[in-house]
């Protein structure tokens, strides 16, 4: 059986047919397309909202009236035409009111739909608790919008001071912005705005992070709600306003004082509730427009730990020291000034004389410039704070020394921490389609880092600062043998008591279109070695990388020594190999001190091969 209940949809169809027969006469007095206020206690009306529908109703009703004048005056014969006629215009005229009807009933998400209306067919709105509030309506009385409203409204430019109190301690923001006077070319005297300066009180000298002050001044100077939540403000710890995360008191230029008490987060990253100036309502704002008001203090400050270089000859360091109880001991560089080895930047003097890993040295002692913290941990620390977070100046975990062209940058470290995190992860099998989830643990390493130029400890991830986790095996060259052929005199390779010597000369010349091209001619006594013949031995030799950085004395006797000779005022390099475990040789460049070991294969070939070359016999390559 058919249910005979009215629907919302059918009271919405009557109400519209009732207000366009009501709104007939008040059409003939109004015509107005403002829209009006409506606040709900006394509501003012400045516009009539079904104006022309009332109007397309009256023609309705003349057209009919002024058609059955017409047809009354026909004759008995004209009753068929008559009855079509008539039929016709009925028809026409329902389907004029039927999308009339649907013209001005509400579409899906229009704001007709979103509000509820009274006996009298007025739309209103409410509250989250279902209080009525205040709303602007169009000229039809429909709510434009309700909720939104400006708690405070100023600029920038309009604060003189803003004082936080939050869970992460407190803040005081103080904002200037200058004026300029200038005489234009007319004479007039012009004021110009100049832009904001702030100052975080108790942090005078401190750098402040770009951005952070007008962040927090942007924030106190407008506050715009997105909805109301409750206009008579019962169970505030509902909110989280019994106990707010933030108190804010902003001071402006004319003296006014506004405050605004931040509570708690809505479900569903709806916004933040807040209430303004002590008054009872609460009100939801979108959580961007006051998450500057749980700042911490120290957010305010530049993390920059060190400045870039201004001139680019400055970014590499002229010397460095790595110093702390993390390094067995003090590991000091300089630039690399050794032409005969232009493949390595640096050169380590301490505590042995080499040259340092290619890429290694580059990360480690040109990632000083430009670092940038994750965060400001602390300003002017005592030795307390100093010590809470693992620094000391005298006796650090590990201590960096840089003297580059422009200035020395001296840091401490702590020794770093893991942090874990959790990551839920969907589970991608296909094969699991039922909405589970994995959970995957993540590791993040911190230290802390002071830098005494800035009196500021940094908490920065250990990747930006490798300095701190570096070791001597880490920086010594990766190969054992690397010189630039062109700078060679002799080499003298020694095994079983023989020794071949090779004599090396370098001629340069250029051609027709002026191209410098050197060539090298190889001695073994009265014989010339084919320069493709030494090219493999040359090869090979330099070919031996470090397997294993492991330093000892040496306390053997060597089974193979190179002695390499140069045109330059560069004293000769001796390298010696000595037998170690199974496999390898250890080396040595100073005849004093292992420093690692090579694999046996480079040695052996080494050995094998020149004597054979200094017959002038074939060789092959490793």
């Amino acid at each position: 059986m058919a249910d005979n209940k009215k629907t919302p949809q059918d009271n919405k169809i009557k109400n519209a047919k009732s207000e366009a027969k009501a709104s007939d006469q008040a059409n003939k007095e109004h015509d107005s397309d403002e829209l009006y206020y409506d606040n709900t206690a006394g509501t003012i009306f400045s516009a009539d909202s079904e104006a022309e529908t009332g109007s397309t109703k009256a023609a309705q009703k003349t057209s009919k009236k002024q058609q059955k004048q017409t047809d009354s005056g026909k004759t008995g014969k004209k009753k068929p035409v008559l009855f079509i006629i008539i039929a016709v215009v009925v028809v026409a005229a329902l389907v004029g009111v039927f999308f009339l009807v649907k013209h001005n009933m509400p579409s899906v998400g229009s704001t007709k739909s979103t509000y509820p209306t009274d006996e009298n067919g007025q739309q209103y709105a409410t509250d989250l608790k279902g209080n009525k509030i205040d709303s602007v309506k169009d000229k039809n009385g429909n709510i434009v919008s309700a909720g939104i409203e400006e708690l405070i409204s100023h600029v920038p430019a309009d604060i003189k001071e803003v004082k936080v109190k939050n869970d992460n301690g407190s803040f005081e923001l103080l904002s200037e912005t200058p004026t300029e006077t200038s005489t234009d070319k007319s004479g007039k005297k012009v004021t110009t705005t100049q832009k904001t300066q702030y100052t975080l009180k108790g942090y005078e000298d401190a750098p402040l992070a770009s951005g952070m002050p007008d962040a927090v001044a942007n924030d106190a100077a407008a506050v715009t709600t997105t909805n109301i939540v409750d206009i008579n403000g019962k169970s505030i710890e509902e909110y989280g306003l019994d106990k707010p995360r933030a108190t804010v008191t902003v001071t402006f230029a004319n003296k006014n004082k506004r405050t605004i008490t931040v509570g708690g987060e809505a479900p569903d990253s709806a916004g933040t509730y807040i209430m303004v100036d002590g008054d009872k309502a609460i009100y939801l704002v979108a959580n961007d427009s006051v998450d500057s008001f749980l700042y911490k203090p120290m957010t305010f400050l530049d993390t920059s730990v060190t400045t870039a270089a201004e001139k680019s000859s400055n970014g590499t360091p002229e010397t460095a020291t790595i110093s702390g109880t993390n390094f067995k001991d003090t590991l000091e560089f300089k630039a690399n000034d050794d032409t005969t080895v232009n493949t390595a930047h640096y050169k380590m003097t301490a505590p042995v004389n080499c040259f340092v890993n290619v890429t290694n040295g580059s990360t480690v002692l040109e990632s000083l410039r430009s670092i940038t913290a994750d965060e400001v941990i602390a300003y002017k620390p005592n030795d307390d704070t100093m010590s809470k977070y693992g620094l000391s100046t005298s006796n650090p975990y590990a201590k960096i020394a840089a003297k580059f062209g422009d200035g020395t940058i001296t840091l401490y470290s702590s020794k770093p921490k893991t942090e874990k995190t959790e990551a839920a992860t969907e589970a991608v099998t296909e094969a699991l389609e039922d909405g589970s989830s994995s959970t995957t643990e993540t590791t993040t390493e911190y230290a802390y880092i002071y830098n005494p130029s800035t009196n500021i400890i940094y908490k920065i991830v250990t990747t930006k600062v490798p300095w701190v986790n570096t070791s001597f095996e880490d920086m010594v060259f990766e190969y054992v043998i690397k010189a630039d052929e062109a700078s060679i005199k002799t080499i003298e390779v020694t095994a079983d008591g023989k020794t071949s010597k090779f004599d090396l000369s370098t001629e340069t010349k250029k051609d027709k279109d002026g191209n410098k091209t050197k060539s090298t001619t190889v001695k073994s006594g009265k014989n010339t070695i084919e320069t493709s013949k030494f090219d493999i031995f040359f090869q090979n030799l330099e070919s031996a990388t470090v397997a294993n950085v492991k330093t000892s004395n040496v306390s053997t006797s060597a089974d193979l020594t190179v002695k390499i000779t140069y045109n330059t005022d560069k004293e000769p390099d001796t390298y010696t190999f000595y037998k170690g475990e199974t496999g390898k040789y250890n080396f040595s460049i100073d005849g004093k001190i292992i420093l690692g070991n090579v694999f046996d294969t480079y040695v052996n070939k080494i050995i094998e091969d020149a004597p054979k070359l200094a017959k002038g016999e074939s060789i092959t390559a490793i």
